[in-house]
């Protein structure tokens, strides 16, 4: 894999895979030899980050973790998340087991949920539909790590009715999974502890390493992370200009255009920068970090909130102190946002860090940032994708049979004789009397526009007219139409990969494992 800033992967192949059991896997093989080489490297291992090296972070980190040989993570939001993303945790599990190493997924706890409902595909007496089960307790303004805790009746209410609508239930991963989500002496158990039981118990029934799952809000209060955060707050205004380029390299390299994608600018003025970091607090909404400098101070603010001050040289020992930043008093705490918490699992935690196909892509900024700033590449970085359908009945239509059918319907309107038996032959000769009139003005006298016109209406009415001696065939054109639109959106919500990958049979599953095995033993 190049150690170029320029381009991780190639944008032709980071693509969704369209076919049952498809994968992508990049790059190909994962040949984790030649990717860890990289990781261990003098020139990486000896960069500084205040007065500490990231090589004594790493290890740091690693032992507090209890980490030992090749350490391949992954992460994603701590949802009832699809086949996919899954894919990515066999594989972090499959090359740990391989290598003797550790496969971990970080839950990004500091996110907001994306999911208030699980969707789960019912089979009914009209056909196939979508219903909508509401996740217990959940409120989409406050991050996971403070999701209120919902009682586990309410859980195994949540679960029961999701069972109750899926026709393959009995045979579906899901109730392994349920059953280590309610299997808790707590009666109302938090999100992330029940998730980590449900995932580990579903990697049991495959038959995988055992995957250590844990929570970003948890690292965040690591030596490491606290280092890196007093890095980036203590060089603010240096390091958003290298990160803003960064991703105006990327934009610029990728035609995007919106201000918005894949990440906003930081905002460098007079008064403030903004640091790519958020504050979060139990009883506030998600913020972003801005700091001001002033002599012997740094300032912090939540936004426009000013929530403490300290001063450069205590912040830059922070990885020593035992106090707590002085914002921390308060309940405030910081976690990183998508550049830096890649930048933070790469270069301070794993070996190889495995994205999906959207987190590939924007972290192109994140080694150009990382490139600029540090000097040396990022260890390596894998992307791994899956596509599985659930066992739903399907019509496979397709988008041409679509355009073939209003394509029959228009040409029926407008050339009746082509589509009609037994016309009167004196009308469908005056039709093509007419349309050769057409043609000739169409030649001749392309600027007669009345003479045009009233040729066009006579054939429209001799349309009409012929039309009528079979009225039904309009309404089976249409009708045509509308069975397969309909078809193709039941297709639609039958092929959805977008399904918790729970609701998948355990043998297909398993068929997922076997897959993803076969591409990295190439």
């Amino acid at each position: 894999m190049p150690l170029s800033a320029v381009r991780l992967f190639d944008d032709d192949r980071l693509k969704v895979p369209p076919e049952h059991l498809g994968l992508l896997v990049e790059p190909d093989g994962l040949p984790l030899e030649a990717l860890l080489d990289h990781s261990g490297s003098d020139s990486f291992l000896s960069v500084r980050l205040l007065d500490t090296s990231v090589g004594e972070l790493r290890a740091a980190l690693r032992a507090e973790l209890r980490c030992r040989g090749p350490l391949i993570a992954t992460g994603h939001q701590p949802e009832f998340f699809h086949a996919g993303v899954f894919a990515k945790l066999i594989a972090a599990a499959l090359l740990a087991e391989k290598h003797g190493g550790v496969a971990l997924f970080v839950m990004v706890d500091s996110d907001l949920p994306k999911q208030t409902h699980l969707v789960v595909p019912q089979v009914t007496s009209r056909g196939l539909r979508r219903v909508e089960v509401v996740i217990p307790g959940i409120d989409r303004q406050v991050p996971y790590e403070f999701q209120p805790r919902a009682a586990r009746t309410e859980w195994l209410q949540f679960f029961a009715s999701a069972a109750s609508l899926f026709a393959a239930g009995d045979v579906a991963l899901l109730p392994v999974f349920a059953r280590a989500w309610l299997t808790t002496p707590d009666a109302q158990p938090t999100w992330c502890e029940a998730l980590s039981r449900a995932s580990a118990a579903a990697a049991t029934a495959l038959a995988l390493k055992s995957i250590a799952h844990l929570r970003l809000s948890d690292l965040c209060r690591s030596a490491a992370f606290r280092t890196l955060a007093a890095s980036l707050i203590l060089d603010a205004e240096r390091l958003a200009g290298l990160y803003n380029a960064a991703l105006a390299t990327y934009r610029q390299r990728h035609r995007v255009r919106s201000a918005a994608r894949p990440m906003p600018a930081l905002t460098i003025d007079e008064q403030r920068i903004e640091v790519p970091l958020w504050v979060v607090r139990a009883d506030q909404p998600r913020r972003r970090l801005y700091v001001s400098r002033g002599p012997g101070t740094v300032r912090f603010y939540a936004d426009q909130t000013i929530i403490g001050q300290m001063s450069p040289g205590a912040l830059a020992t922070v990885d020593r102190r035992e106090e707590a930043w002085p914002f921390e008093a308060g309940g405030w705490e910081l976690r990183p946002r998508a550049v830096t918490l890649s930048l933070f699992l790469r270069m301070l935690l794993a070996d190889v860090f495995i994205h999906g196909i959207g987190g590939a892509r924007y972290d192109e900024v994140t080694e150009e940032f990382a490139l600029s700033w540090l000097g040396v590449p990022l260890p390596a970085l894998a992307c791994i994708s899956a596509t599985l359908r659930l066992p739903l009945p399907c019509h496979g239509v397709r988008r041409a049979d679509i355009a073939r059918a209003r394509q029959a319907a228009r040409d029926l309107r407008h050339n009746p004789q082509r589509h009609l038996r037994d016309l009167p032959a004196e009308l469908v000769r005056r039709r093509q009397e007419l349309a050769r009139r057409s043609d000739e003005l169409r030649e001749t006298r392309r600027h007669d526009h009345a003479a045009r016109r009233r040729v066009f209406r006579e054939i429209r009415q001799l349309n009409d007219r012929l039309l009528e001696y079979d009225p039904w065939r309009a309404a089976s054109y249409d009708q045509r139409i509308q069975t397969l639109l309909s078809q193709a959106e039941l297709d639609r919500i039958a092929l959805d990969r977008e399904y918790f990958y729970a609701l998948h049979p355990q043998s297909t599953l398993a068929e997922l494992v076997e897959a993803v095995r076969h591409r990295l033993d190439r």
